[in-house]
């Protein structure tokens, strides 16, 4: 039997110029070109050729008014075939973090050696329904690569189980965060009841079905699990998220959290011109330990243009995205500088020993939060990120911002009148002003 051959679909639109000649027809092309395009730069991204059309629907949307006001186009593609170790390369080659993502490869076959080399709980009676339950997930398989809203989810469970009277376990990868213990070390036979909450679920792959197996006396649940296929994808009871019956809303979307405050951090991690008085090995440490505490959630900013370790492209970007934090902790001159400017209190540390540019400039903008390397440590550098905090700041931000603005108004008036002085051109009053 011939296999059927391998397509790619696309969608692209364009809104309908009323005031051009053949508006419709017009509009209809320029989608139909832009859907070429996107399907050619998929090929391209997957490794693909592009082969020719297979398909193609069109038709055109109205607004309220009943006018046309944009012409879409539906497109499928003839590609060359799909080879799953292929994308796999191309995918792990364009992720930038080949090393973590290959050792997540390997803890995820090494797990999977284990389960299987365990013994098979063979013909065990059901347990009965009252008894422990086993709360497993992505969060549970080494390399499984759990994300918060897995463990929001499993944290929700958790709570319904506490409110049942049932007592139960979370099984832990021992990566992400959640406390317990290992799923190869766990007695499937201590357990009545097996619930596996959140993510995506393949009862065929070799993980899942290894699961349900070692599961197979306890009465099984599928919690908040996307599933794609008919029926309870081997679970006694399956609550899904998203399958072919129905969709539910993701369940992390009860959970209630106590908010952290968001700080802003900017390192500079080097600077020549202070030689032997830079200290900025010491303050990044002191940082990430700080950080390490939980007290703050850090966004890391940067003010460098070329390679921009977070990818901003302007001072305009680095300034929007500032605005956003609620303290900003940085030993860069330029950090304290906008960060006041946007009326945001600064933690400044100066690396370099004796004081530099940053001790300078907070001196010259009157800001009294500063930290000279000689003082800091996580104790000194929490104490200041508490007082921007925990007070109105507000007396201190605008008083800096008038001694600031006043700084640079006399820095333009002798800036113009240099300007005078070369060109003989005299300069109107309210230039000087």
């Amino acid at each position: 039997m011939k296999p059927e051959p391998e397509t790619i679909r696309v969608i692209a639109s364009q809104r309908i110029d009323r005031a051009a000649k053949d508006a419709r027809d017009k509009a209809l092309e320029q989608a139909a070109q832009k859907a070429e395009e996107n399907a050619r730069k998929t090929a391209v991204a997957l490794g693909l050729r592009l082969l020719g059309p297979a398909a193609r629907n069109e038709n055109i949307a109205c607004d309220e008014y009943g006018q046309a006001a944009e012409a879409r186009v539906e497109a499928e593609y003839f590609v060359s075939k799909f080879h799953q170790a292929n994308i796999d390369l191309r995918l792990l080659a364009a992720s930038g973090n080949l090393l973590n993502l290959l050792k997540k490869e390997f803890s995820t076959h090494w797990f999977q050696f284990q389960m299987q080399m365990r013994p098979r709980p063979g013909s065990v009676e059901k347990r009965p329904a009252g008894s422990s339950a086993l709360v497993a997930g992505h969060f549970s398989i080494p390399g499984g690569g759990g994300t918060f809203g897995d463990v929001e989810a499993m944290e929700v469970v958790c709570e319904w189980l506490s409110e049942a009277g049932v007592a139960f376990t979370v099984a832990s990868n021992g990566e992400d965060g959640v406390q317990g213990p290992k799923l190869a070390e766990i007695n499937p036979l201590d357990y009545g009841i097996f619930i596996f909450v959140c993510g995506p679920w393949y009862p065929r792959k070799s993980i899942p079905s290894m699961l349900l197996e070692q599961f197979t006396h306890c009465v099984k649940i599928g919690v908040n699990l996307t599933t794609y296929e008919a029926g309870k994808a081997g679970f006694d009871y399956l609550l899904a998220r998203d399958n072919l019956q129905e969709n539910r809303v993701d369940i992390a979307f009860a959970r209630k959290q106590e908010y952290l405050p968001v700080a802003g951090v900017l390192l500079v991690e080097r600077q020549v011109a202070y030689g032997q008085r830079q200290r900025h090995l010491y303050v990044k440490q002191v940082f990430r330990e700080y950080l390490d505490t939980g007290q703050v959630v850090p966004i890391w900013l940067d003010t460098v243009i070329h390679h921009n370790r977070v990818g901003l492209k302007s001072g305009r970007e680095f300034e929007s995205l500032l605005r956003k934090v609620d303290v900003l902790i940085t030993n860069r001159l330029h950090g304290l500088v906008l960060g006041l400017k946007n009326n945001l209190p600064v933690v400044a540390v100066d690396s370099v020993a004796g004081g530099g540019k940053v001790s300078a400039q907070a001196k010259a903008l009157g800001w009294p939060i500063l930290l000279p390397v000689e003082e800091l440590s996580v104790e000194t550098l929490d104490e200041a990120v508490r007082m921007c905090l925990g007070r109105d700041m507000s007396v201190e931000l605008k008083r800096t911002s008038q001694q600031g603005q006043a700084s640079v108004a006399k820095s333009r008036n002798e800036m113009l009148m240099i300007l005078e002085s070369i060109t003989q051109t005299p300069l109107s009053a309210s230039s000087t002003e």
